[in-house]
């Protein structure tokens, strides 16, 4: 986690005046960020409430944003014309609260609110042994990116990881026992991320007060997620060696499109979308793949979170072949809870009879060993 230190105290005064209720506000100074920014701003649900770049001057920050909810907010700069988590920040957010940042990188001071400060106290105590969980993690994904194989990286992870994730639990619910009643403690459950257990545990700490407070929507939030995935998982669990759910969507020239219409060759279900970045990295292997197994594959693309015209530009952009359906969370049938989808992308190996034969998540190589094995 980023470093975390108190800005002055006059600041924080003055500023923590100007919060007024349904209005998160940001100000101060990051040096790195360029001369314009990408925002995004998630709520405790994980849904997208703000995606827009600003321009800024001088490094200076002044925002304002309508919020009701607890969230985070992630303002990124551009390096070399791209999106840098290194050259920015995240921080979480609260209706009626004022952020003070001042610094850069990852030496910046976080002050404001109340909240703020209180967060900041909490954040420092827990940043050693988050910064090692986070650092193990980044050190696996670049194994498997380097090709280490897969089975290697877990025996690694299952021997080191759990005793990095205590550590991290031992910090968090060390202060939350010390701060049962701050909002700060009610927030730091959500750093612990996936850790349904400890999460639950440090909720149990909390006061009523802070158990009903605004800033424990983020830790519910987690546990609604781990909860929405666990059900997934078992939902594509039972799907496998099973006839595939059907379902009838609109495809690129707006004509609907039965699923079961396709039996007769192996098919992919490819759940993706044009803002995911691992599924446009994954469209040259794809593209590989459609045309060395043609005349035995077909692939189903299902465009899920766009609108309709990104869908569109996406599929001219990347000319992407195969058959296109979108889905509409609004009207229609609903693929995405039939087969448990929790990731993306997720590809659905349905054999020429209309049975599940594997479900894949994520850019996995995997996925092009099996194919191989199944269409040789």
């Amino acid at each position: 986690m980023k470093k975390l230190v108190l800005t002055m105290l006059t600041g924080m005064m003055m500023l923590g005046a100007m919060a007024q209720n349904g209005k998160f506000t940001v100000s101060g100074s990051y040096k790195g960020l360029g001369d314009s920014v990408r925002i995004f701003l998630v709520d405790a649900n994980g849904e997208m409430l703000v995606q827009e770049s600003r321009a800024i001057a001088g490094d200076q920050l002044d925002m304002t944003f309508d919020l009701n909810d607890a969230g985070m907010l992630y303002v990124l700069g551009l390096v070399d014309g791209h999106l840098s988590a290194e050259n920015g920040f995240s921080i979480p957010a609260l209706p009626g609260e004022h952020a003070v940042i001042e610094g850069a990188g990852d030496d910046y001071t976080l002050g404001g609110s109340q909240f703020y400060c209180d967060y900041h106290e909490a954040s420092q105590l827990i940043d050693a042994p988050q910064k090692a969980a986070r650092a193990f993690m980044k050190e696996c994904q670049n194994k498997f990116s380097l090709g280490v194989p897969e089975e290697e990286i877990n025996k690694e992870f299952e021997e080191k990881y759990p005793a990095l994730q205590q550590a991290l639990a031992d910090a968090v619910l060390g202060y939350v026992k010390a701060h049962p009643d701050a909002d700060a403690s009610a927030m730091l459950l959500a750093d612990l991320g996936d850790d349904a257990d400890h999460i639950k545990e440090g909720a149990a700490l909390l006061t009523e007060r802070a158990r009903n407070s605004v800033a424990a929507n983020m830790y519910k939030g987690i546990l609604a997620s781990i909860e929405k995935e666990q059900a997934s998982q078992s939902i594509q669990e039972g799907l496998e060696g099973n006839l595939a759910p059907d379902f009838t969507l609109n495809d690129i020239n707006g004509k609907p499109l039965t699923l079961s219409s396709l039996r007769g060759k192996w098919l992919i279900l490819d759940f993706w979308g044009s803002w995911c970045g691992w599924c446009i990295k994954g469209m040259p292997k794809m593209k590989e793949y459609y045309a060395k197994y043609q005349d035995k594959l077909e692939i189903l693309g299902v465009d899920c979170n766009d609108t309709v015209e990104k869908w569109k530009a996406a599929v001219a952009k990347h000319e992407i072949p195969w058959l296109h359906v979108y889905w509409d969370k609004e009207n229609g049938d609903n693929p995405v809870d039939m087969y448990g989808v929790r990731g993306f992308p997720t590809k659905v190996v349905i054999n020429p009879e209309g049975e599940i034969a594997k479900i894949i998540v994520g850019e996995d190589p995997a996925f092009y060993d099996y194919l191989d094995e199944v269409l040789k």
